[in-house]
C-alpha cells in the first residue's frame, strides 16, 4: 500500500498547532465536539420556492472578518477577499483616492494589524499600479494564490495520481441528494424517501452499481458494513481512512466544504427537523456518506494517506495564525478604503440635513411605507420629488404581520415573514363577487382546474406517458414556444402589466378568532406596526402600505427577487392585511386607548411595487369613500408620473434603449438580467425621513424610518439592530460573498442551471448544489454591477442608546466588533463611528 505524505501541509509550522487534550476525550465526545464545529460553520439554504439572501459566514461570524479567512483556508479554497487586479480597476475609476487609503490605515490600527507588516498607502498606490485592471476574471477568486493546510482524500488521490474522484463524489453525491429530497419532479419517489438522508443511502447504495461500473468493485460490500447510524459510521470511516483523532474536526471541516452546496441544504433540513443531536441529522449524514466514497476508493486503490506525519507525538488541533500576507493585507487595506470611499461620500451629503432632523409639520395628501429594500428608495425618492404632498417611510416589508398566508383554493400556504421566525396564525384567501353560489362555484372551478393540471403534468413526465405525449403534442406545444418566445399576444402597458384582466380573490380575517387572534391581538400587532415604523402622529388621509415583489419568468431564482422579509414572497399580502387591521374600528379605538389616536379621515390602502418594471398597484381602491376620491385619484397620477420617472432613471444601469425594454424584461424568458435586484448595496440609514430626503441615494440603501423622540426606552431601536440591520446584513453578506467566491457561494452561470429536485439548482446535470446570486444577478457582462463591500450603518440615535443594544446582544456585537458592520451614530448632528470595545470616533463628513 502507497504511503503518501502530502504537500499542503509542508508550510506548517509550530504557530500553526494548538495543544489540546483531544486524547483524553472518548471517541463519542470528540467526534461529537467535531460535528457541532461542522453544524457552527455551515450556513443553510432555503429551498427555491422561499429562496433568500443568507450570509454563508453566519455559523463563524463570532471571529473577526479577517481571522474567518484564515479559518476558512486551513480545510478549504473559499476566499474573502477580492483581487488586487479588482481594485486596481476601482482605483483607475476613481472610486477611492489616495487619501481614502491613508484613512483606512489610519483606522485600521484599531484592529491590531502588525504596524511592522502594513504597507504605506504609496506601496499599495504602486502594487495597484503594477496590476492590470482588465484582468478580473469571472471567478474573482481564482487569481488568488491558494492557502489552504487540510486536503481531502479524494483532492490527494486525483493531485498524485492525475484521477477525477473528487468529483466523482461530487456526482455521486448529488444524484443522491437530488433524489431523496425530490419535491414532485421525478417521475420515481424514492422507496426509502421515508427515511433520514443516511439511512436512505446506506439501504440505496447497497444495490447501486455505479461505483463498481467506475472501477470501485468493493463498494457495495463495504456499504453493507457499515453502522446503521451515521455517527457510528462516521468513527468506523475516520479510522479506516487512519485519520488520527486529533484531526477529526479539520477533516470533517474540509468534507462540509467540499460539497458547501449540499451541506448547507442538509444544514436546512437539520434545522427544519429540529434535531437536537448533531450527530442525528442529515447534515452528519452527508459527511458519513463523502467519507464512505472516499474510504471505497482508497481500498481500491491500494492508496493510503499518512496522516500520522502530520502530527507529533502530543494530540493538537489547528491553530489560525495571527500573521496575514502582504498581499491578503493590501487587499484587506483596499476593502476599507472602499469602503471608507463610500461612506465619506455618503455622510458629505447627509451632513445638511443631519441638523434638521425633526419631522414634517404639515399634513401630506398621502403616506406610502415601503419596504426598506434597497430598491425602494429610488420610487420613494421621486415619489416626494413629484409632489410635496407625499411623504414616504421605510419598514420591514412583511409590515410586522406574522402569518402563513393560504392562497384561494389551497391548502396549504406561504410563511410571510422573516425565514428565521414562525408564523402566529393562518389567513385565508377570499373570492368576494358578492354571491355565495358564485364564490362556490369559482372555488370548484379552480380545484377542477388545478387537479386536470396534476394528472397532465403526471401523465408528461411518466415513464409510459412521456414518449406518446412528445409524438401527439410537439408540433401544438412547438408553436406555443414560438409564440412564447417571439412574446405574441402579450401586450404591454407603460404600466407594465398586460391587458388581461381577472377576478382577484382578497385577503380575509375570517377566522382568526378561532386561533387565538383576538381584537386585543389584533390591536397589538397595529400598535407594533406603527411605533417599529415611527408612525404614531400627523396621519394623512390616505396611508398606503406598499409591499414590493419581482415579475420574470423562466427564473428559477425569482423568490430572491422578491421580498426576504416576507421569506422570498410578494409583500402584496401582508400590505393588504395591514391596511384592513388599521381600518378595524376595534383596533382604532383599541390604539386610541394606547396613546395612538389615528383621526376618523385616516384611511389605509394596500399596494405593491413591482420592482421589475417599477408599477405600483393599489389594492381595494373600490372601497375607498367618496369623501377621499378627490386624493385617491391625485395619487394614482402622482405614481403613475414617479414611476415613469424611476424608470428612466434605471435605463442606464440595465443598458436599455427605453421604458418599453424594462416592461420586455419582465416577459422575455430568455432575459438573464430582468432586473438587478439588490445589487449594489452598501449601507443601512435608521432614522427620519428628513436626514436622506434630499439625498440620490442611488439604489444602494436600505432605509428605516425610526425617530428616537417616540422611543425612550430604546425598544424600537432595539428591535431594528436586532432584526432589520441583522437581515440587511444577511442580504449584504450573501451579495458579497457571491462576488468574492462565485465557485463556493455563488450560483455561475444563469444559461446552464437545471432544476434539482424542485428545490434546488445544478449547474449543467451533475456537481454541487448551487447556493448563492448567480454571476449575471453581480456582473453586467462587462463589470461589475455589485461592488462588495461590508454593510455601513447609520443610525440617528445617542450613542449611549446604541451601546445599550450592543451589550444585551451577543450577535450584534459580534457583528460590530468583528468588522462584519460597521456602524455610525448620527448625534446632534455630528457623525460617530464605532470602535471595538463601545469606543467611539468622531468623522469629519467633509472629508
Amino acid at each position: 500500500m502507497s504511503q503518501v505524505q502530502s504537500s499542503v501541509f509542508a508550510e506548517t509550522t509550530a504557530d500553526v498547532w494548538q495543544q489540546m487534550p483531544a486524547a483524553a476525550l472518548p471517541e463519542r465526545e470528540q467526534l461529537q465536539e467535531a460535528l457541532e464545529s461542522v453544524h457552527q460553520c455551515i450556513a443553510p439554504v432555503w429551498p427555491l420556492k422561499d429562496y433568500v439572501a443568507v450570509n454563508p459566514y453566519h455559523g463563524i461570524t463570532d471571529r473577526s472578518f479577517l481571522n474567518v479567512r484564515k479559518y476558512l483556508q486551513i480545510f478549504s479554497d473559499c476566499e474573502t477577499l477580492m483581487p488586487l487586479q479588482h481594485y486596481a480597476a476601482e482605483f483607475k475609476a476613481g472610486k477611492f483616492q489616495l487619501a481614502d487609503i491613508e484613512t483606512a490605515l489610519a483606522e485600521l490600527e484599531s484592529e491590531n494589524l502588525p504596524a511592522t507588516s502594513c504597507p504605506t498607502a504609496a506601496q499599495i498606490v504602486e502594487a495597484l499600479k503594477q496590476q492590470d485592471p482588465e484582468m478580473v476574471e469571472q471567478d474573482a477568486d481564482s487569481q488568488v494564490a491558494r492557502e489552504r493546510q487540510m486536503q481531502a482524500f479524494s483532492e490527494i488521490l486525483d493531485t498524485h495520481t492525475g484521477s477525477r474522484w473528487t468529483e466523482v463524489i461530487s456526482d455521486e453525491l448529488s444524484k443522491f441528494c437530488v433524489m431523496h429530497y425530490d419535491q414532485g419532479e421525478a417521475a420515481w419517489n424514492s422507496p426509502w424517501k421515508h427515511l433520514s438522508l443516511y439511512q436512505a443511502w446506506h439501504s440505496a447504495a447497497r444495490h447501486d452499481r455505479s461505483m463498481a461500473i467506475l472501477g470501485i468493485s468493493g463498494f457495495r460490500e463495504l456499504v453493507a458494513q457499515l453502522p446503521p447510524a451515521p455517527e457510528t459510521a462516521l468513527i468506523y470511516l475516520l479510522e479506516k481512512l487512519q485519520v488520527p483523532r486529533q484531526l477529526w474536526e479539520t477533516y470533517l471541516l474540509c468534507q462540509a466544504y467540499q460539497v458547501p452546496g449540499w451541506s448547507a441544504w442538509a444544514k436546512y433540513q437539520s434545522e427544519q427537523w429540529s434535531s437536537e443531536d448533531s450527530a442525528d441529522c442529515d447534515l452528519t449524514g452527508l459527511l458519513a456518506i463523502r467519507l464512505a466514497y472516499e474510504a471505497a476508493i482508497s481500498e481500491a486503490k491500494a492508496f493510503l494517506v499518512d496522516w500520522h506525519s502530520l502530527v507529533d507525538s502530543t494530540p493538537v488541533r489547528f491553530k489560525i495564525s495571527t500573521d496575514a500576507g502582504e498581499q491578503v493585507l493590501q487587499r484587506y487595506i483596499l476593502l476599507r478604503t472602499c469602503e471608507i470611499a463610500f461612506r465619506n461620500r455618503m455622510l458629505s451629503q447627509m451632513q445638511e440635513s443631519a441638523a434638521e432632523n425633526s419631522r414634517l409639520v404639515d399634513r401630506k395628501m398621502a403616506q406610502l411605507a415601503f419596504c426598506i429594500d434597497v430598491r425602494s428608495e429610488r420610487i420613494r425618492r421621486q415619489l416626494e420629488q413629484t409632489s410635496p404632498e407625499i411623504e414616504t417611510l421605510g419598514f420591514a416589508g412583511f409590515f410586522g404581520i406574522p402569518m402563513e398566508y393560504i392562497r384561494w383554493g389551497d391548502v396549504t400556504g406561504d410563511n410571510q415573514l422573516p425565514v428565521l421566525l414562525q408564523p402566529q396564525f393562518q389567513l385565508f384567501e377570499e373570492m368576494t363577487t358578492g354571491d355565495l353560489a358564485d364564490d362556490q362555484r369559482l372555488l370548484n372551478r379552480q380545484s377542477i382546474r388545478r387537479s386536470v393540471g396534476r394528472l397532465w403534468k403526471r401523465f408528461q413526465q411518466s415513464a409510459v406517458g412521456s414518449f406518446p405525449f412528445v409524438e401527439t403534442m410537439g408540433l401544438f406545444y412547438g408553436l406555443l414556444l414560438g409564440k412564447r418566445t417571439l412574446r405574441i399576444g402579450v401586450q404591454q402597458s407603460e404600466e407594465g402589466e398586460t391587458t388581461q384582466k381577472n377576478l382577484a380573490p382578497r385577503p380575509s380575517l375570517r377566522g382568526l378568532s378561532e386561533q387565538g387572534v383576538t381584537p386585543d391581538k389584533l390591536t397589538e400587532m397595529a400598535e407594533a406596526i406603527l411605533r417599529n415604523m415611527s408612525l404614531t402622529t400627523q396621519f394623512s388621509r390616505l396611508v398606503v402600505f406598499c409591499g414590493h415583489e419581482s415579475q420574470t419568468v423562466n427564473n428559477p431564482l425569482k423568490a430572491g427577487l422578491d421580498c426576504g422579509a416576507c421569506g422570498g414572497h410578494s409583500g402584496a399580502p401582508n400590505a393588504r392585511v395591514a391596511a384592513e387591521i388599521l381600518n378595524l374600528p376595534a383596533v382604532r379605538q383599541g390604539l386610541e386607548r394606547k396613546g395612538i389616536e389615528i383621526p376618523n379621515d385616516t384611511i389605509f390602502l394596500a399596494g405593491v411595487h413591482n420592482t421589475t418594471t417599477d408599477r405600483i398597484e393599489l389594492f381595494e381602491t373600490d372601497q375607498v369613500p367618496e369623501s377621499h376620491q378627490a386624493e385617491l385619484t391625485s395619487l394614482q397620477t402622482l405614481i403613475s408620473q414617479a414611476t415613469q420617472q424611476t424608470r428612466v432613471e434605471r435605463l442606464s444601469t440595465l443598458k436599455s434603449p427605453s421604458t418599453k425594454d424594462l416592461l420586455r424584461r419582465a416577459y422575455d424568458w430568455s432575459e438573464v438580467r430582468p432586473e438587478w435586484g439588490l445589487a449594489g448595496n452598501a449601507a443601512l440609514v435608521v432614522g427620519p425621513r428628513n436626514l436622506t430626503r434630499q439625498m440620490d441615494l442611488d439604489g444602494r440603501t436600505f432605509l428605516h424610518n425610526y425617530d428616537q423622540e417616540q422611543d425612550p426606552h430604546g425598544t424600537v431601536l432595539e428591535n431594528i439592530m436586532t432584526a432589520p440591520m441583522v437581515v440587511a446584513h444577511w442580504i449584504n453578506m450573501q451579495y458579497y460573498a457571491s462576488t468574492v467566491d462565485q465557485r463556493h457561494f455563488g450560483s455561475g452561470n444563469k444559461t446552464l442551471h437545471n432544476v434539482a429536485g424542485g428545490f434546488g439548482i445544478l449547474s449543467g446535470n451533475g456537481g454541487d448544489l448551487k447556493t448563492g446570486l448567480p454571476w449575471q444577478s453581480l456582473h453586467t457582462g462587462e463589470m461589475f454591477q455589485h461592488q462588495p463591500l461590508r454593510l455601513q450603518v447609520v443610525i440617528a440615535a445617542s450613542r449611549q442608546a446604541i451601546e445599550n443594544v450592543i451589550s444585551k446582544h451577543t450577535l450584534v456585537s459580534n457583528l460590530l466588533n468583528g468588522g462584519w458592520v460597521y456602524l455610525i451614530a448620527c448625534e446632534e448632528g455630528s457623525f460617530y463611528q464605532y470602535q471595538t470595545g463601545n469606543q467611539w470616533k468622531q468623522i469629519d463628513s467633509a472629508v
